[in-house]
């Protein structure tokens, strides 16, 4: 597995600070010169990640002023951006408990989950002593 290009910000948790999210991952997706359907890619990946990192902020945090780090690698063999995301939230999330919400009764809240995983490729979460771990995949070929 090559890497093409590699980028690490950290995030306060601030939501405001979230536009970044989308400069970086055009930066990363730039790389690609043949990438079909750009615009829809870009603003797929954007939301997703947007979507993880509302929830790092609101439910990992709880609201506390603190720091996480994103992690952009744009890979091949086969192509594709990786993010991963590092937060030592106190909250952890139970991946096991979660459950598809109902589309035909839609909550105001909770489809953050459902949609990382409607756009991305492989939506993966990890808790260890040290944090939490999100890892979000796209293939792009």
């Amino acid at each position: 597995m090559a890497t093409i290009a590699s980028k690490t910000i950290v995030l306060p948790t601030e939501l405001d600070r979230l536009i970044e999210l989308e400069t970086t991952v055009a930066e990363m997706l730039a790389h690609v010169p043949e990438l079909a359907d750009r615009e829809i890619v870009q603003y797929n990946v954007v939301l997703a990640l947007h979507e993880l990192c509302v929830n790092i902020i609101k439910h990992a945090y709880a609201g506390e002023k603190r720091q996480f780090s994103v992690i952009f690698d744009l890979m091949c063999d086969p192509t594709r951006i990786q993010i991963d995301t590092y937060d030592k939230g106190g909250n952890k999330f139970d991946m096991a408990a979660w459950q598809t919400p109902n589309l035909d009764d839609p909550p105001i809240h909770g489809l953050g989950i459902f949609l990382m995983r409607q756009l991305m490729d492989e939506v993966i979460y990890e808790n260890s002593p040290a944090g939490n771990h999100w890892r979000l995949v796209k293939l792009l070929a």
